[in-house]
C-alpha cells in the first residue's frame, strides 16, 4: 500500500459552548486507502469531517494536503484541493434532475458544455462504478440509496481526490452495502482515498483498510487491518466500558422469562390505511400484543411499516379496522388522548418527529407530559423546578453527554438525543410503547443500552410493538416477529422459529 500521506490534520479543537468536541486530534490518511473513522455518536467524527470539508472553521489546528498547509475556509476551498464529501442526510435539490445536481456547483466552463454530451460523461462514470440511475428524474422521487449513488458521482465528477462518507449505510439495505463496497474498491483502485465515517464495527471490517477510532473528541488509536477484531475495536471505543457483542457486532442481551398478559395489551383488527403514489399503505393487518412480551415487525422501508406505527398513536389516519388499548377502541381519538391510556411512542426520525430541535433538554423532556399534574402548578402553570428535577433525573440516568439541561437538545449527538426520548417515555410507567428503528444510527453502546430499556419495559409487564428494518436486532430481542411486505402481513414467527432466511425472504416478498 501506498505509504504517502494525501491529508494531515494537526492539534485540531473545535468547542461548540461548553461541549468539547475535538480536543486537540491528531489524524492522517495515506494516498489509495480506505480509511475507517470509528466511534460512538458524539464521538466528534462528523465533526473532524466537516472541518475539512469546509463546513466548520477549528478553533485551533492545522491542515495539510500533500504535505502542504492548507486553509479550509469553505466546501468551495475543500472542492478545489480535490476533497469531496457525501453527507448521511442528501444534499441534492429535490426539484433538479440527477444531471442537474451532479453539475451544480461545478465551474462557470463546465456548465456551458452541453448537458447532452455532459450526461452521456456522467453516464459513464455511474457505469464505472457499477451504478445505475436514472439521468433525467427528480432527486425528491429517488429513494435514499439511488440519491447516495448520485451525490458520490458528483464529487468525482467535481474532481476529487478524497471522498468523504459521512455514515453512508444508514439508508441502505445489505444488498445496497455489498454494492457500494464494491464501488469503494473500484475508486481506490483508480486512486482515490476514501474516508469512510461510521460507528458500525462490522462495516470497518468488511471495507477499511485502517481505522482510527475517536471517543469524546479525542483519538484512542489508529489499526492496520490485520490488527482490526471486535474485541480490539469494541475496546478502543469505550474503554473502560466492558461491552459483550455476537457474531453480528451486536450486544448480547439476556432476555429474561417473563409471563404474558392473558389478555392482551393492544389489539389491531384488520386495520387499512389509503395507499398513495409512493407507499401501499396497509391492507387487512391484524395482530395481537400482549404484557410481557416484545412483537417485531420486521420490514424494508417504504412498505407500510410507518404507517403502521403512524396509525397506532394517531388512528384518525385508518380507513377500516380497529384498534383497541386495554379493550378500549381509540379510533378517532387523538395522539394525546391515546398516550393517555398509557401508550408512549419513539418515532423512527427523531429529528423531525421526536424533537423541538431549538428547544432546551428540559423543553423536550416535557413534550408529552405537560399536562400531567405533577408539572403544573393550580393547574395552570408549568412547574418548571419540578421539569428541571425529572430532567437532571433523566441526564443522569441514561448518560446523556451534556453538561446541562439548559442547552438546546440540537447541540446533542444522535445517540444522546434518542437516550433523552427514551428516558421521556420513561417518565411515567408504560403499558404499550410503539417504537420504530429506535436504534438507527446509533452506536453499539446507545444500542446496548436501549436493548436494556426495552428488557426493563418487557420485564415490568410492559407490551412493546418493536417497527425495526434490522432483522439481526429483531431476532435478538423480540417474542414474537411479524414480517409486513407491501401493505400486508405476510406471516408471524413466535421464537423458536425464527429463521432468518425465511423471514428475510418474506420481508422481500419472496
Amino acid at each position: 500500500m501506498n505509504k504517502e500521506i494525501f491529508v494531515e490534520l494537526r492539534n485540531v479543537r473545535k468547542v461548540f459552548g461548553e461541549v468539547v468536541a475535538l480536543d486537540n486530534v491528531n489524524f492522517s490518511v495515506r494516498k489509495g486507502e480506505i480509511r475507517g473513522l470509528l466511534g460512538e455518536n458524539g464521538a466528534g467524527k462528523s465533526t473532524l469531517m466537516n472541518i475539512l470539508y469546509g463546513l466548520y472553521k477549528p478553533d485551533k489546528g492545522q491542515i495539510f494536503i500533500e504535505g502542504k498547509e492548507v486553509k479550509i475556509r469553505s466546501p468551495f476551498d475543500s472542492i478545489k484541493l480535490g476533497i469531496g464529501m457525501v453527507h448521511q442526510v442528501s444534499t441534492l435539490v429535490p426539484e433538479f434532475t440527477a444531471v442537474e445536481n451532479i453539475m451544480l456547483g461545478t465551474p462557470e466552463d463546465k456548465l456551458t458544455l452541453p448537458i447532452k454530451k455532459e450526461s452521456n460523461r456522467i453516464k459513464k462514470m455511474a457505469e464505472d462504478l457499477g451504478f445505475e440511475f436514472p439521468l433525467n428524474v427528480k432527486a425528491r422521487e429517488l429513494p435514499a440509496g439511488v440519491k447516495q449513488k448520485i451525490e458520490i458521482v458528483r464529487a468525482l465528477y467535481r474532481g476529487a481526490k478524497l471522498l468523504i462518507l459521512d455514515e453512508p449505510t444508514t439508508s441502505l439495505v445489505e444488498a445496497e452495502f455489498q454494492q457500494l463496497l464494491k464501488s469503494l474498491k473500484m475508486l481506490v483502485k483508480k486512486g482515490v482515498t476514501v474516508i469512510f465515517i461510521t460507528h458500525k464495527i462490522r462495516e470497518v471490517m468488511d471495507a477499511c483498510d485502517s481505522v482510527t477510532v475517536l471517543r469524546r473528541g479525542k483519538v484512542q488509536g489508529t489499526l492496520e487491518r490485520e490488527k482490526m477484531s471486535k474485541e480490539s475495536l469494541v475496546k478502543l471505543m469505550f474503554m473502560e466500558k466492558e461491552i459483550k457483542v455476537n457474531e453480528s457486532a451486536l450486544p448480547k442481551v439476556e432476555l429474561p422469562e417473563v409471563e404474558k398478559s392473558k389478555e392482551p395489551v393492544c389489539v389491531v383488527k384488520n386495520i387499512e390505511v389509503e395507499a398513495s403514489e409512493k407507499t401501499p399503505g396497509l391492507k387487512n393487518v391484524s395482530f395481537e400484543v400482549y404484557g410481557g412480551e416484545i412483537f417485531g415487525i420486521a420490514s424494508v422501508s417504504g412498505n407500510g411499516e410507518k404507517e403502521l406505527a403512524e396509525a397506532m398513536i394517531k388512528p384518525s389516519i385508518l380507513k377500516s379496522g380497529e384498534i383497541l388499548i386495554n379493550r378500549e377502541r381509540v379510533n378517532g381519538l387523538s395522539t394525546l388522548k391515546v398516550f393517555s391510556k398509557g401508550v408512549f411512542y419513539t418515532p423512527e426520525d427523531r429529528i423531525k418527529e421526536g424533537i423541538l430541535p431549538d428547544g432546551s433538554i428540559k423543553e423536550n423532556v416535557l413534550l408529552g407530559h405537560h399536562a400531567e399534574e405533577r408539572f403544573l402548578k393550580r393547574n395552570v402553570f408549568i412547574d418548571w423546578e419540578e421539569v428541571r428535577n425529572v430532567s437532571e433525573r433523566v441526564v443522569k440516568d441514561y448518560n446523556v453527554f451534556t453538561p446541562n439541561v439548559e442547552i438546546a437538545i440540537r447541540k446533542l449527538s444522535g445517540g444522546n438525543i434518542q437516550k433523552v426520548i427514551i428516558g421521556r417515555a420513561f417518565v411515567n410507567p408504560i403499558d404499550f410503547l410503539v417504537t420504530h428503528n429506535p436504534t438507527s444510527g446509533l452506536d453499539i453502546s446507545t444500542v446496548e443500552f436501549i436493548f436494556e430499556k426495552l428488557v426493563e419495559i418487557r420485564s415490568k409487564g410492559g407490551a412493546i410493538l418493536w417497527i425495526n428494518e434490522d432483522l439481526d436486532e429483531l431476532m435478538i430481542l423480540s417474542d414474537r416477529i411479524g414480517v409486513i411486505h407491501k401493505g400486508e402481513l405476510k406471516g408471524i414467527f413466535n421464537r423458536d422459529e425464527f429463521d432468518k432466511y425465511k423471514i428475510g425472504l418474506l420481508m422481500i416478498g419472496g
